[in-house]
C-alpha cells in the first residue's frame, strides 16, 4: 500500500489493494489513517485519468477529436478509487481537502500522441480547460467535492518513465489566465484552488 501511505494519496491501485481485504482489515487501514485515533489526514490527493498508481493507462476523454468531450467518463474511478475516497470520507470526522492532478492530458490533444512525454497542443487548451471542469462535474456527481487542482503533474516531466506532459512556467501562466481561470469562473467553480507548478519547480523566479 505504499501508494496510499506517501503524501496521503487516493490512487487506483492502493483502492485496488485494499478491496482485495477483508472488509474488517480494510476498514482498519481507512481508520488508521483517517479516523480520529489515527492519523487524521486533513489534505489528500488524486489522479485525474491514469498515472504511475494505476493499473494501466486510460483517459476519462478517449475519443479523438471529441473537442467537446461529450464521451467524458469517469467509469474507470468507480470500482475501486472513488468507493475508496468515499469510505474515508465517512471515516473521517472532519473531512479533508482532496487535490486533483492530471498526469498528462489525453493523448490526442498532444503534440507525441502517446501518454508519455510530450506537450499540450495550443488548439485543444479549450478542450483540456473542459476535462478539469467535467471531472470536477462528475465527482461532485458521486458526492466527492474537490477542493483544488494542478495544471499537470511533474511538468518536466519524470524520465519517460510513465504518464507525463511538459509544460514550461509560461506555458502553464497562459493555460490558467486564458483557459483553465475563465472556464472554471465561468462555470461557477471559482472557489476550486488552482495550484501551480506542482512537483517540479527548477525555473521559477
Amino acid at each position: 500500500l505504499l501508494s496510499f501511505i506517501h503524501g496521503g494519496s487516493f490512487t487506483e491501485s492502493s483502492s485496488y489493494l485494499l478491496n482485495k481485504l477483508s472488509k474488517k482489515n480494510r476498514t482498519k487501514v481507512l481508520e488508521a489513517y483517517f479516523g480520529e485515533d489515527g492519523s487524521n489526514y486533513s489534505l489528500t490527493r488524486t489522479h485525474m485519468s491514469s498515472c504511475d498508481f494505476s493499473l494501466n493507462n486510460y483517459t476519462y476523454a478517449p475519443i479523438a477529436d471529441d473537442l467537446e468531450l461529450k464521451h467524458f467518463s469517469i467509469k474507470e474511478d468507480q470500482d475501486d478509487l472513488i468507493p475508496m475516497i468515499k469510505d474515508a470520507m465517512a471515516i473521517s470526522k472532519d473531512g479533508f481537502n482532496i487535490i486533483a492532478s492530471p498526469w498528462t492530458a489525453p493523448p490526442w490533444m498532444k503534440d507525441n500522441k502517446k501518454y508519455v512525454g510530450g506537450k499540450l497542443l495550443p488548439e485543444y487548451n479549450n478542450s483540456y480547460a473542459l476535462f478539469f471542469s467535467k471531472y470536477l462535474d462528475a465527482y461532485k456527481k458521486e458526492g466527492i467535492d474537490i477542493w483544488g487542482v494542478t495544471v499537470v503533474n511533474e511538468p518536466h516531466g519524470n524520465g519517460n518513465n510513465w504518464e507525463s506532459m511538459h509544460f514550461s512556467p509560461k506555458e502553464m501562466t497562459d493555460f490558467v489566465q486564458n483557459h483553465l481561470g475563465p472556464k472554471l469562473e465561468s462555470e461557477g467553480k471559482s472557489d476550486i484552488k488552482i495550484l501551480g507548478y506542482d512537483q517540479n519547480r527548477e525555473g521559477l523566479k
